[in-house]
């Protein structure tokens, strides 16, 4: 059976999420657009092999993190560059948390690698809890819970036994 499609991880968001930024290179990629770089060249500069970059790039495209922009250089042939969209934009919380719990739990020695700071002025800024009504919440005070379409699929499945179970007492001899 295919765990993905158990109805824990096929109605979490969180199983979702990781089919599209499970891999490594998709996170750092993202990361290096954040930081300014939109150009197969300057992806490379991560370590990345060719075929891998070109494979991943174009799995952030299907994803729709990506998108594809033709440009082209005085005297030289077109080519394309990979520009964030805003779903792409939307990541930027995610790497935010992951670098924050990377500084916390396997800090450098020289420092942060990447800060995240207000674009205007660059003051450092951080994420928080906050509920419906914009109040501050403390880490320690949130729990996960179990959305409305978990509930919803362990309904359902609950109801296709059941209706499994009549069919098949409608056939006995």
């Amino acid at each position: 059976m295919d765990a993905m499609s158990l109805p824990a991880n096929r109605h979490c968001s969180i199983a979702r999420t990781l089919a599209v930024l499970g891999q490594k290179w998709n996170l750092l990629l993202l990361r290096e657009a954040f930081l300014g770089r939109t150009r197969f060249a300057e992806f490379q500069r991560i370590g990345i092999p060719n075929a891998t970059l070109g494979q991943r790039l174009n799995d952030l495209v299907d994803a729709g993190l990506m998108e594809r922009v033709t440009y082209q250089e005085e005297g030289e042939r077109s080519r394309e560059e990979y520009v964030l969209t805003e779903a792409g934009r939307d990541v930027l919380p995610v790497l935010a948390a992951l670098s924050a719990w990377g500084d916390r739990h396997r800090p450098q020695e020289t420092g942060q690698g990447v800060v995240y700071a207000a674009a205007d002025d660059e003051r450092p800024v951080h994420l928080e809890f906050r509920d419906e009504q914009g109040e501050l919440v403390d880490p320690d005070a949130v729990t996960i819970i179990r959305g409305p379409a978990y509930h919803a699929a362990l309904a359902a499945a609950a109801a296709d036994r059941s209706a499994g179970r009549d069919r098949g007492a409608g056939h006995a001899s």
